[in-house]
C-alpha cells in the first residue's frame, strides 16, 4: 500500500531513533495532547503506530469501525510527522505486543514509553510481551477525566482479586450508583458549579429531557467528510483481505484528521446541542440520531478529548448558547456514565470477580449467525469472557439482530441502521436492543459481543460494563437500582415506530399485538423471587399480582410465540 511504502520510505535512521525518546500510541490514544507525547518536544521524540491483523481477526467488526480506527491511525501518523516526530509505523500479523518486542530489538531501543492502556485486552497483550522482555514504562492514562483516587474517595477501595477473596466478596451485596459518582466529580472540576451548589440547584435535570420529537425543531444537515486517498487505498485493501466483518462501507463520511473532527464537534456543539436535552430519549425513524453530537467513535480515539469537549459546553452554556438541561444532560453522559462505567470494568477486573454462569455449548451452533459471536468458554481459563447473568438468561441471540426482518418496526428500523452506521443512541441501544433481549432471556454475552461487533464506538471498557451492566441487569444489580425494561407503552410514547408498525401497542395479547408488554409482564412473573422485593417495581408488581390466572397464561402464550419466532427467524405475528 502506497502509505505504508511512504511510511518505510520516511522512517528515521537508526542513529536518529536511538537519540529520541519512543512513545507506544495505542489504537484509541490519537492525541498528542494526552499520554507521555503531551510531555516531549517533538524534535525529541518518537512515536510507535501499530496495526495488528491479529487484532483485526480476534472477532468481526462493523466495517466502517475498522476504517475509522484504520484510518485516524494514519492521518495522525502524518500530522505528528508535519510536526516533526519520528514516526515508526508497522502493519503485521502479529499482536502489539509482539510488534513492540520486534521493534525493540530491531532498533535497540532502551525503553518505550505509553500510557496505561484504557483496553482490558491491549493490557493483556502488552502483559504478555513484557513478560518476554518487552522493555515498556507506563505512565497514567490522563484522557480520563477521574482517578482511581476519585473512585476509592466515593465507593471506597476496589475489591480483592484472589480467588478465596473473590468468592467472599461476590457473596457480599455491592452496589455502584452512578449518581454518586457524577455528584463527586461535579465539584471536582466545577464544572456547572456556582460555588459549592450544583447550578439551577439540583444535580440532573433529567426529568426535563424526556420529550417526545414530533417534527417540532428541525434537525441540521451533518456535516460530510469524503474519503480521501488513504481511506480510498484502505478501503481496497480492507475489502479483499478476507478478514470476518459486518456492516458496509459505503457512505462512509465521518471525519479522520485533526482539523475535520474540530470542525465536526464546533457543529455539534454549536447546531444540535441547543435542542440536545428535551429530546435526549427520543426516537424517530425519519431522523435517527436526531440532536445527538455522536462524537463517541471520535472520543473514544481520543480526536477529540473529553477534558475540551465539557470544558467547550460549559462555555457555551456560560454564553447562553446552550440551555441549562441540554448542557447538564451531555456533561453527565460524559462526566458520569462514560467515567463511571470504564471503573466498574476496571474494579471488576470486566465483571469476572462476579459469579460465572456460561452459555450452554448449543448455543455456538444455534442459528447461522452465532459462529459470528460464540466462541467456547472455558471456565477455567484465567482469561475467559465474563458470562455474569444473575437473571440466568442463555437463549441464543436471534437472527433479527443481524438484519433478518423479525417484523418488529421498532428493531427492524434500529438494527438496519446499526448496520449501516454502526452508531445508534443510548436510548435505542437501552430500550429496543438491550430491553428486547433482557424481556426475552437472550444471552447477554452474546448480547455484549453483537454490541462489541456492531458499533464503531465499541471497547471492552464501555461495552462489557454497560451491556452486562445496565442494559441487562447481569450484574445483579451492581450498576442498577432495577432492571431497563419497559413494556409497548413507553417505545410507543418515546418513538413513532410504533405507527408505522404492524403490530398493535394497545394490545398486550392475541394475532396482531406488539409482544413487548407480554415480554414485560411474564419477565416480571419469571423473576418474581428475585425482583418483586425490589421498592422500585413495587407498582408493577402491585398490578401483576391483580391479573386472574387466565390473563396471565394469555400473555405467557404471546410472549412464548413471539420468542419462538425470533428464535427461528420468523416474523412476529
Amino acid at each position: 500500500m502506497q502509505f505504508l511504502e511512504d511510511m518505510r520510505r520516511t522512517m528515521p535512521a537508526l542513529s536518529d531513533v536511538r537519540k529520541r525518546t519512543w512513545v507506544f500510541v495505542p489504537y484509541d490514544r490519537l492525541n498528542d495532547r494526552c499520554g507521555p507525547l503531551a510531555t516531549l518536544a517533538p524534535a525529541d521524540s518518537g512515536i510507535i503506530l501499530i496495526e495488528s491483523h491479529a487484532k483485526g481477526r480476534n472477532r468481526p467488526y462493523h466495517k466502517k469501525k475498522v476504517l475509522l480506527v484504520l484510518s485516524s491511525m494514519r492521518h495522525f501518523a502524518r500530522e505528528q510527522r508535519a510536526c516533526g516526530v519520528a514516526v515508526i509505523y508497522r502493519n503485521a500479523p502479529e499482536s502489539y505486543g509482539e510488534q513492540l518486542l520486534q521493534i525493540q530489538e530491531e532498533c535497540g531501543l532502551p525503553k518505550i514509553l505509553t500510557a496505561k492502556p484504557a483496553e482490558r485486552e491491549l493490557c493483556k497483550d502488552l502483559d504478555t510481551a513484557i513478560q518476554q522482555g518487552l522493555r515498556l514504562t507506563f505512565q497514567e492514562d490522563d484522557a480520563w477525566l477521574s482517578t482511581d483516587e476519585d473512585w476509592e474517595q466515593v465507593f471506597g477501595a476496589a475489591p480483592p482479586r484472589s480467588n478465596a477473596e473473590n468468592a467472599k466478596y461476590s457473596r457480599t451485596k455491592r452496589q455502584y450508583l452512578m449518581e454518586r459518582f457524577y455528584r463527586h466529580m461535579r465539584r471536582k472540576t466545577g464544572l456547572l458549579m456556582a460555588s459549592t451548589s450544583f447550578v439551577g440547584g439540583k444535580l440532573s435535570f433529567d426529568e426535563q429531557n424526556r420529550q417526545p420529537y414530533r417534527g417540532e425543531a428541525r434537525v441540521p444537515k451533518r456535516p460530510s467528510f469524503p474519503p480521501d486517498a488513504i481511506t480510498l487505498e484502505l478501503i481496497e485493501w480492507l475489502s479483499s483481505n478476507g478478514v470476518a466483518s459486518i456492516g458496509t462501507f459505503d457512505g462512509f463520511d465521518l471525519p479522520v484528521t485533526a482539523q475535520d473532527c474540530a470542525t465536526y464537534w464546533r457543529f455539534a456543539l454549536d447546531e444540535l446541542l441547543p435542542s440536545f436535552g428535551p429530546y435526549e430519549d427520543a426516537m424517530s425513524s425519519s431522523e435517527p440520531m436526531l440532536f445527538h453530537s455522536a462524537i463517541s467513535g471520535l472520543m473514544n480515539l481520543s480526536r477529540l478529548l473529553p477534558r475540551d469537549v465539557v470544558a467547550d459546553v460549559q462555555a457555551a452554556y456560560d454564553g447562553m448558547r446552550i440551555p441549562l438541561a441540554s448542557a447538564e444532560g451531555f456533561i453527565r453522559q460524559i462526566l458520569g456514565w462514560r467515567e463511571f462505567m470504564r471503573h466498574v470494568h476496571r474494579i471488576t477486573d470486566g465483571f469476572r470477580t462476579l459469579e460465572q454462569r456460561p452459555d450452554p455449548p448449543a448455543n455456538r451452533t444455534a442459528n447461522p449467525y452465532s459462529s459470528l459471536l460464540v466462541k467456547e468458554i472455558n471456565a477455567a481459563a484465567p482469561d475467559r469472557p465474563a458470562t455474569p447473568s444473575a437473571l440466568d438468561a442463555h437463549l441464543p441471540l436471534p437472527p433479527a439482530y443481524w438484519g433478518e426482518r423479525s417484523g418488529m418496526f421498532c428493531l427492524d428500523t434500529v438494527v438496519g441502521h446499526v448496520l449501516e452506521h454502526g452508531w445508534s443512541h443510548h436510548i435505542q441501544r437501552l430500550m429496543v436492543l438491550s430491553n428486547l433481549a433482557t424481556l426475552c432471556g437472550f444471552s447477554p454475552r452474546e448480547l455484549t459481543d453483537w454490541f462489541w461487533v456492531a458499533y464503531i464506538d465499541a471497547y471492552d471498557w464501555v461495552v462489557e460494563s454497560n451491556v452486562l451492566g445496565m442494559a441487562t441487569f447481569s450484574d445483579g444489580g451492581l450498576t442498577a437500582t432495577k432492571p431497563y425494561v419497559s413494556g409497548a407503552a413507553y417505545i410507543n410514547r418515546m418513538s413513532d415506530y410504533c405507527g408505522k408498525c404492524p403490530l398493535d401497542p394497545r394490545r398486550s395479547t392475541g394475532p396482531g399485538s406488539c409482544p413487548f408488554t407480554a415480554l414485560y409482564w411474564t419477565f416480571l412473573e419469571r423473576h418474581y423471587d428475585l425482583l418483586s422485593s425490589n421498592q422500585r417495581l413495587r407498582m408493577p408488581y402491585i398490578t401483576l399480582r391483580k391479573k386472574s390466572t387466565s390473563e396471565k397464561q394469555e400473555l405467557l402464550d404471546r410472549a412464548s410465540r413471539a420468542i419462538g419466532q425470533l428464535e427461528r427467524g420468523e416474523i412476529v405475528d
